[in-house]
């Protein structure tokens, strides 16, 4: 028997990132479409069900379009059951099961649990009134196979959008199917069992960096499972260190070698760090567009002005005047006037002050 689990889909959401216009359009309408190419993919590769652990909606009054987009995919694929939990977006209940017998849902009163010969699936709809309590309700019989789904970050506490770990172990739990947590992440609950962070499907934003998709289940006398990248784009977030870089030539080719193992289909944002000459000026847009063949770049500029202290000491010049006059001062330390003697270069060039 094959399983899915995934969560995070946000259908509806606003985007985080301020993309331009037209890619967040593209980037809204590909978390309908990379959610109906889930279902497809389970529908070819004969999946049973889908495990949703929270937050299929970014809201709990979704968009109609949203909604109904969600719905006929339930309502075209009756050979799939849906279990859907509410997570912390939709938790008031987006979902209406009136119609659809392959859609399952949880409430909060108990754990609720499906039965698929031996495989057993449990959830229960946390929020700030059972957040503390819900552990105890949870009994599981150890000679199934028990997936249970739960919408919480993992912790060594208790608490509202909380899982503690350590509560549940030793409860016949195999695999702990979460939510909350955006990028696929997984852990030990005990010796029997783990916790298993799906990620979202599709990116909103550079706060969602990394390769993105679903968990597979595969269930024969045991749960095997591994992570499918998914998503139709990837976005990444470079760090680039042009310290040495001679001119804006060398900074497009140093962030360019650094872009060279990327999908020219993902979105990339580029960081540039380092101390550079004052005299080399940095245009965003002109790395931005050296990197034209990628679907969307977008450059940050976080170096700093390269100061040669001594250098300045011996011109006649306002810094050093400057300078002299805080190297006078006996109200600093050392350490405080190389402080002040930078950032007052730095405003007197023109230059942020760091």
């Amino acid at each position: 028997m094959k399983i899915i689990h995934c969560a995070d889909i946000h259908l509806g959401a606003r985007l985080v990132s301020k993309f331009p216009k037209d890619i967040s359009e593209e980037r809204k309408s590909a978390l309908r479409t990379t959610f109906r190419n889930m279902v497809d993919y389970a529908k070819n590769n004969d999946v049973k069900v889908i495990i949703l652990s929270g937050d299929v909606f970014d809201s709990d009054k979704p968009a109609v379009k949203d909604k109904k987009y969600f719905y006929s995919i339930v309502k075209n694929n009756p050979d799939i059951d849906f279990l859907y939990l509410n997570g912390n977006h939709d938790k008031e209940g987006s979902y209406s099961v009136a119609g659809y017998a392959n859609l399952k849902t949880f409430g909060k009163d108990n754990f609720t649990s499906y039965t698929y010969a031996d495989v057993v699936i449990s959830g229960i709809q946390t929020d700030e009134n059972n957040c503390e309590g819900f552990y105890s309700k949870l009994a599981l019989d150890a000679s199934k196979l028990n997936i249970v789904m739960l919408h919480g970050d993992v912790s060594a506490s208790r608490g509202k959008d909380l899982i503690k770990i350590s509560d549940l172990r030793d409860k016949g739990i195999d695999y702990l199917a979460l939510g909350h947590i955006h990028s696929h992440k997984q852990g030990k609950i005990d010796d029997r069992g783990v916790w298993v962070f799906s990620g979202c499907l599709e990116p909103r934003g550079f706060d969602e960096c990394g390769e993105k998709g679903f968990v597979l289940l595969d269930v024969t006398d045991k749960i095997q499972y591994h992570f499918i990248p998914f998503s139709q784009r990837t976005i990444h977030e470079l760090e680039v260190d042009v310290t040495d870089a001679a001119d804006l030539f060398e900074i497009e080719r140093k962030v360019s070698d650094s872009a060279l193992a990327i999908s020219k289909d993902d979105i990339i944002r580029v960081v540039l760090t380092g101390e550079l000459p004052v005299d080399i000026e940095i245009s965003e847009s002109d790395i931005e567009n050296a990197l034209g063949q990628y679907y969307y770049v977008n450059v940050k500029n976080k170096t700093t002005a390269k100061i040669d202290i001594e250098s300045y000491k011996k011109e006649n010049s306002i810094i050093s005047e400057f300078i002299g006059r805080v190297e006078a001062n006996t109200d600093y330390d050392s350490e405080t006037k190389k402080e002040i003697i930078t950032a007052g270069v730095r405003l007197l060039l023109g230059k942020e002050a760091e």
